[in-house]
C-alpha cells in the first residue's frame, strides 16, 4: 500500500471513530507479535473492545484513570533503566462490563520497557509497531514472570469487574510530547489514535479488553481438536 492510500485509509477511520464514537461499544480490530526475550510471551485476539476516557468513549467502554506518580517498583527487571521514572497509573472501570482480560497499547509518542511484545489497530498497511502487554499478576498469570497489575479494589483475580479500580505500572516511561501516563483518551489504537478536533493530541495510550478469558494458542487448539473429536461444530463468533 502506498503512503497516500495509507494516509487516505487512516482519516476515513478515523472520520468513522468520530461519528460513532459516542453510540455503543463496538468492536475494535487488532494485529500483535510476539517479541521473545521481552517480559513474557503476548497474544492478543483478533477483536477487542478499546476502553478510555469516558468523555470521549461510549458508556460501555469508559473508564476514568489517574496518575499516581512514580514508583520503584519495575514488572520486568532486565529492561528496566534505573534513570527513567516508572509510574503507576489508575484506571477505574466504568462501563459496568467485567472485562476478563486487558491490555495496555502504547501510543506513537509513548515509550515504554516493560512490554511483551508489539501490538496496533488491525488495518491494511499497518504493522504492529507499539510497545504492548497484559495487565496481570501473580493470581492471574501464575507462571509468567512479568506482573504490572499491582491492586485489584475488588477480588485480586485478574478480572476488571464494573466499578473496579486497577492500579499499574509502566516502566520507563516516557512521551515526547509530555503527556501524562494516564492520558487514555482517544479513540483509535497505536497509529489510529485519533487527534481531538483541537488539533493537539491529548492520549499516551489505549487500555484494550475482551469480555472473556482467551486461552493460550496451545491450548486453544487442543480444545478445538477436542470439539471436532465429539462432532461437535463450533462456529467463530
Amino acid at each position: 500500500m502506498s503512503t497516500q492510500k495509507l494516509a487516505t485509509s487512516l482519516l476515513s477511520l478515523a472520520a468513522v471513530f468520530a461519528v460513532t464514537s459516542q453510540a455503543s461499544a463496538v468492536p475494535t480490530p487488532m494485529i500483535h507479535i510476539d517479541t521473545p526475550g521481552d517480559c513474557d510471551p503476548l497474544f492478543i485476539p483478533d477483536d477487542v473492545h478499546e476502553i478510555g476516557d469516558m468523555i470521549e468513549f461510549p458508556t460501555d467502554e469508559s473508564l476514568f484513570s489517574t496518575d499516581q506518580g512514580p514508583t520503584s517498583l519495575a514488572p520486568c527487571p532486565l529492561q528496566d533503566d534505573p534513570s527513567v521514572l516508572n509510574r503507576v497509573v489508575e484506571i477505574r472501570n466504568t462501563s459496568g462490563i467485567d472485562w476478563h482480560e486487558v491490555w495496555y497499547v502504547a501510543d506513537e509518542e509513548t515509550t515504554i520497557t516493560n512490554y511483551d511484545g508489539e501490538a496496533n489497530h488491525g488495518i491494511p498497511g499497518l504493522a504492529p509497531a507499539h510497545e504492548a502487554f497484559r495487565l496481570d499478576h501473580k493470581v492471574s498469570d501464575p507462571a509468567g514472570s512479568h506482573h504490572p497489575l499491582i491492586f485489584e479494589s475488588m477480588t485480586f483475580d485478574g478480572i476488571w469487574a464494573a466499578g473496579e479500580v486497577w492500579r499499574f505500572i509502566l516502566q520507563d516511561y516516557s512521551n515526547t510530547l509530555g503527556l501524562p501516563a494516564n492520558a487514555i483518551s482517544s479513540i483509535g489504537v497505536g497509529s489510529v489514535s485519533s487527534t481531538p478536533a483541537t488539533g493537539i493530541i491529548d492520549s499516551s495510550g489505549s487500555i484494550i479488553a475482551v469480555t472473556a478469558t482467551i486461552p493460550e494458542p496451545l491450548s486453544g487448539t487442543l480444545l478445538l481438536f477436542g470439539f471436532v473429536g465429539l462432532g461437535v461444530t463450533v462456529r467463530r463468533r
